[in-house]
């Protein structure tokens, strides 16, 4: 009892420690293995532990847990092909995560920067869209359907003929936006700046080339504050930071490699 008395103690206190606070076999649990599952001495609170039994509880998750995957890996389940396939995908997403992570880190908008911006875009920013587009990877043909819907052409039938995208089934419909709601800067501002009724030129995000056109706006009721208005700004601004940052590194990555696409042998399999 004094054992696990010593337990509750070291968990209730947030300091970091390397002293073993759980062990199964060879495995062992410290109080900076718990600070890690966490997410820091941040989280301590959420824990939920005020008794020697709540600590018990806490410990006693974790042994059921390693137990349970030492039984997995004894009875050769991470040699299942199957298993395998989803541990090297977790691995895989880890990876691109903690190299993106590595590579805008630090990256954000000055202050002068997001008052710039808001000072000239803010109008946008007190209006909702109701916005259709047309996504394309391919700008040779984004910008023959938008000749072609300059000339008259209906913008809904030609989404729903060529666009990628998940709302080419509706015409390209997105439904109302707000700024900062499709995650692209030029996209937003290309469709913030036309009038009812208008199309945009070509616009090109990270997924591909866009046709907008608005259909209708509104004013937003209420309206937003300046100050509400200067952090979406501060978002906007900082997501495009880093997906200019992350393409650039994609550039020069690229360029360490033999790249080779056969999208002819994708195409028969469609």
């Amino acid at each position: 009892m004094r054992y696990i008395a010593c337990i509750a103690l070291i968990l209730l206190i947030p300091a970091a420690s390397a002293e073993v606070i759980a062990s199964v076999d060879d495995e062992t649990l410290t109080w900076d293995d718990v600070l890690n599952m966490i997410g820091g001495e941040q989280n301590v609170q959420y824990l939920g532990i005020t008794s020697e039994a709540g600590a018990i509880e806490v410990l006693q998750s974790w042994v059921r847990e390693e137990v349970m995957v030492q039984a997995a890996e004894n009875s050769g389940l991470d040699s299942d092909p199957a298993v395998r396939e989803v541990i090297e995908q977790a691995r895989r997403q880890i990876l691109l995560e903690a190299f993106m992570a590595d590579i805008v880190e630090g990256l954000q908008p000055s202050q002068l920067e997001i008052e710039n911006y808001a000072d000239v875009w803010l109008s946008t920013y007190r209006k909702s869209a109701h916005v259709r587009h047309i996504i394309l990877q391919d700008e040779n043909l984004a910008n023959s359907l938008l000749a072609r819907i300059r000339a008259g052409s209906d913008f809904a039938a030609l989404a729903q003929e060529y666009s990628i995208g998940p709302s080419s089934e509706d015409g390209g419909d997105l439904g109302w936006i707000m700024r900062g709601q499709s995650g692209y800067m030029s996209f937003d501002e290309a469709a913030f700046r036309l009038g009812e009724g208008e199309v945009s030129n070509v616009v090109e995000t990270g997924a591909g080339y866009h046709i907008i056109k608005v259909v209708e706006t509104q004013l937003l009721d209420p309206e937003p504050t300046v100050e509400e208005i200067k952090q979406v700004v501060a978002l906007e601004l900082t997501q495009a930071m880093q997906e200019e940052a992350i393409m650039a590194e994609l550039d020069v990555l690229e360029m360490n490699h033999d790249i080779v696409l056969y999208p002819e042998r994708l195409l028969e399999h469609l």
